[in-house]
C-alpha cells in the first residue's frame, strides 16, 4: 500500500467540445440521483437518450459563445495543481468529473494502481445535495465495488462555513466592488446567485436550500453591504424549483430603478457555463435591457489563495479526525 494519501476533488464536469455536448448530457440525465423515474415509464437509458437530444442543440450554444467548451476541467486542474503544492508530498491530488471526463471509473482504476490505503473526497460543492456531493460519493462507492478496490474513504460532505472559503469569497466581492463607476456598495445591487434545486427534492429532507441560506447569511454579516437578495438560476423543465429565480430578480431590480448591479455565483467554485454564459452572457443581455447600466458577475473562486488554503485546511481536518 501506498503511505501517500490520496485526495480526490469531484466536481461535474463539462464537455470538452461541442461534439461532446450530448454525451455528456446523456451521462447527467441518466444519474439516478438526480431524475428518478416512477416504475412503469421509461428506463434510465432511453430516458436520458432522449432528453440529451432534445436539449443539444440549446446546450451547445451556451458552450459555442464560452470558445466551444467548458473550462470547468481546466480550472479544477488547476485548484488540484495548487492545491498539492500546499499539502506537500504525503498527499497526492486528483481530479474525477460526474458526467465527463475523468469519469470516476477511469479515477477509481488510477487509484487502485497506485495502491493507495487511504482515500480522501473533497467535492467541489460547498454545500451537500444528494444531487452533487452525494451522487459523486455514490458513484465512487459503486466503482469501486465494481473494481474489488477498498481503501479507508473519507467523504468531506459539506464545507460552507469554512472560514477561509468565506473570506476569500469576501474579498473578491470587496475587489469587484472597486470597479463600478461608483463603487460605494450603498449604490450597487448584490445578487447571491445559486444554482437552483426542485423543490421537491427539497422537501424530501436534502439540506441544500438550508446551508445555501447559511452561506448567505454569513457572507451578509460579514460584508455589510446593504442591498442583497439570495435567488436561483438554472432551473430546466415544468417542476416547481427554489425562488426568487435570478432572472426574476433582475427584473424586479430594474423596475424598482436599479442601475449597478454585481452578482456572485454562490453555490460555485470553478467558472463554466452557468456563470460564463447564463449569468455573464444570458442574464447580462437581460439586465441591460430593462435599464441596468453597470451589470457585473464576479469570478468563482477558480485558485483564489484564501480558497486554496480552505481546501488544505479541509483535508488535513478529515486526516486528523480519522486518526
Amino acid at each position: 500500500m501506498s503511505e501517500r494519501s490520496a485526495v480526490v476533488l469531484c466536481n461535474l464536469g463539462g464537455p470538452d467540445s461541442l461534439s461532446s455536448v450530448r454525451p455528456f448530457l446523456f451521462n447527467l440525465f441518466s444519474d439516478p440521483d438526480i431524475f428518478r423515474l416512477p416504475l412503469g415509464l421509461l428506463t434510465q437509458r432511453p430516458f436520458a437518450m432522449l432528453i440529451a437530444r432534445r436539449r443539444t442543440h440549446e446546450a451547445a450554444k451556451g458552450y459555442a459563445a464560452i470558445g466551444g467548451k467548458s473550462p470547468i476541467l481546466d480550472f479544477t486542474n488547476a485548484q488540484a495543481g495548487a492545491l498539492a503544492r500546499v499539502l506537500g508530498e504525503a498527499f497526492d491530488v486528483h481530479v474525477c468529473m460526474r458526467y465527463w471526463h475523468p469519469l470516476t471509473d477511469r479515477v477509481v482504476t488510477t487509484l487502485k494502481q497506485k495502491n493507495y490505503a487511504r482515500v480522501i473526497l473533497l467535492p467541489l460543492y460547498p454545500q451537500y445535495s444528494v444531487t452533487t456531493s452525494g451522487s459523486s460519493y455514490h458513484e465512487f462507492q459503486r466503482q469501486c465495488e465494481r473494481q474489488h478496490y477498498h481503501p479507508a474513504v473519507s467523504l468531506i460532505r459539506q464545507w460552507y462555513d469554512q472560514p477561509d472559503y468565506q473570506a476569500a469569497i469576501v474579498e473578491t466581492l470587496r475587489a469587484e466592488a472597486q470597479k463600478f463607476p461608483d463603487p460605494d456598495p450603498r449604490h450597487i445591487e448584490l445578487l447571491f446567485s445559486a444554482h437552483g434545486l426542485p423543490r421537491k427534492i427539497v422537501d424530501r429532507g436534502d439540506p441544500y436550500e438550508r446551508q445555501i441560506r447559511a452561506t448567505y447569511d454569513a457572507l451578509c454579516a460579514q460584508l455589510g453591504w446593504p442591498h442583497t437578495t439570495l435567488c436561483y438560476q438554472s432551473r430546466v423543465g415544468p417542476l416547481e424549483w427554489l425562488r426568487p429565480y435570478t432572472d426574476d430578480v433582475i427584473r424586479e431590480k430594474a423596475a424598482a430603478g436599479v442601475k449597478q448591479m454585481l452578482v456572485y455565483p454562490i453555490a460555485f467554485v470553478s467558472d463554466h457555463v452557468e456563470t460564463l454564459f447564463e449569468l455573464g452572457i444570458t442574464y447580462a443581455d437581460l439586465a441591460h435591457a430593462r435599464g441596468i447600466a453597470q451589470y457585473r458577475v464576479a469570478p468563482a473562486l477558480n485558485s483564489h489563495p484564501r480558497f486554496i488554503e480552505a481546501l488544505k485546511s479541509l483535508v488535513l481536518s478529515a486526516v486528523s479526525a480519522h486518526g
